[in-house]
């Protein structure tokens, strides 16, 4: 069994060191626990330095937004039961199943017995820590209702979490027909129409035109289809790098918002992550102009994101919120008026509230609106392009009879 050698913090946050023979890392940091102690650094029997956990590579597995809401929930549960903050984090960290959220969770419990704030240890990590989290996180700092703020952070990505998976529900069923339809067609230009080929080529008969045509698509495709595979992964791989630039994600944005149907669903989801997310910072005592930046970033939208920066140069001299923002058209007069009325009676956080609940009903409705129209349109767009591929092949059949004696 290793011996190893390890640096430590009691619950007063006073640094000891030593030396304990354990199986394992997991092992060791039981072993101090016991003995009322945190670990923060260990080295193996060898000198091997082991404070920091791997991050499991390239391959290793990126927290889930559920991930998230479960680990926000753990450290509130926690500091609510009054543990201290550096047992919190550490029992937090090593039920973690991830590496990389294990990892993060290890180094700012480093950070936080050197003194570190949570949230300063947090804002190392954007990519698990939305600024959402850090935001509310200062907050409770500032207020010292941390286990509060960290309960709303939990419930606004648990919302977050929802709503995305209303809308992956709703484009589930669109993917599907779409891969099955294009699999179908592959199948038969590549498989089924050259057997077709050789046996009219066979019979030396006049094809009509539209199997004319199918047969080139499928001769074109089986000569000349990795070229078609190779441009349309360089199209995929430019439409990616295009997408990632500010001027791409502002276009796709305004495109997505002026699509017909769509676009309305599109600007509803965008509307009900901004409000949802502006509710709970508010809720959680985040500054009003640090809350609408975070907000407006949240709304998954550049257009409307756009809007909100532009009417918080406003807001920060003086104008009221509502006002400002339905001066850039982006929002319903629903929204802005239900804003301006909680302005007016000191009440905004409770009233975004109630937006929230109206958006969370009516985006789920539209969704599915949108998924019921979706169905029966992908169902006529998919039979009628095999109908047509069958027709081709099948008219010359019409036809054999002539094609026989003539062969």
């Amino acid at each position: 069994m290793p011996k190893y050698k390890y640096v430590a913090r009691d619950r007063a946050g006073k640094s000891t060191s030593g030396q304990v023979q354990a199986a394992d890392e997991n092992e060791l940091r039981t072993v101090l626990r016991a003995n009322g102690l945190f670990l923060t650094q260990i080295r193996g029997s060898e000198g091997q330095v082991g404070g920091t956990p791997a991050s499991g590579g390239l391959f290793a597995k990126k927290p889930s937004l559920q991930d998230m809401v479960i680990a926000t929930r753990q450290l509130a549960t926690m500091m609510r039961a009054g543990m201290p903050m550096m047992e919190t984090l550490n029992l937090v960290g090593s039920q973690m199943t991830k590496p990389v959220l294990k990892a993060a969770f290890q180094d700012i419990e480093k950070g936080v017995s050197g003194g570190e704030s949570l949230s300063s240890g947090m804002s190392r990590y954007p990519k698990l820590f939305s600024k959402l989290i850090v935001a509310f996180v200062e907050s409770g700092e500032a207020t010292g209702n941390l286990s509060e703020t960290l309960e709303a952070a939990a419930i606004q990505l648990d919302r977050e979490d929802n709503l995305k998976r209303k809308v992956k529900a709703a484009t589930t069923y669109p993917k599907i027909v779409v891969f099955v339809c294009l699999g179908t067609i592959t199948v038969m230009l590549l498989v089924v129409v050259p057997v077709f080929s050789q046996v009219y080529g066979q019979l030396h008969s006049e094809l009509p035109g539209p199997t004319k045509f199918l047969i080139w698509i499928s001769d074109a495709g089986l000569r000349y289809g990795w070229i078609l595979l190779i441009l349309i992964g360089i199209g995929t791989w430019g439409f990616k790098r295009y997408a990632d630039t500010v001027g791409g994600k502002r276009a796709l944005d305004r495109i997505a918002l002026s699509l017909p149907v769509l676009g309305v669903v599109f600007r509803k989801i965008a509307i009900a992550r901004f409000v949802q997310t502006l509710s709970s910072a508010l809720g959680s005592g985040v500054p009003v102009l640090h809350a609408l930046s975070i907000s407006a970033n949240m709304a998954g939208n550049v257009m409307i994101r756009d809007a909100v920066v532009d009417a918080t140069v406003k807001i920060r001299e003086g104008s009221a919120i509502a006002g400002e923002l339905e001066k850039t058209g982006q929002f319903p007069q629903m929204v802005t008026r239900m804003m301006a009325a909680g302005e007016s009676s000191g009440s905004l956080d409770m009233m975004l509230d109630e937006i929230n609940r109206f958006y969370d009903r009516d985006v789920e409705y539209a969704v599915d609106k949108l998924t019921r129209m979706i169905e029966p349109a992908m169902t006529i767009v998919v039979g009628g392009i095999v109908l047509m591929i069958l027709l081709a092949l099948y008219m010359p059949v019409f036809n054999l009879g002539k094609a026989l004696r003539n062969s």
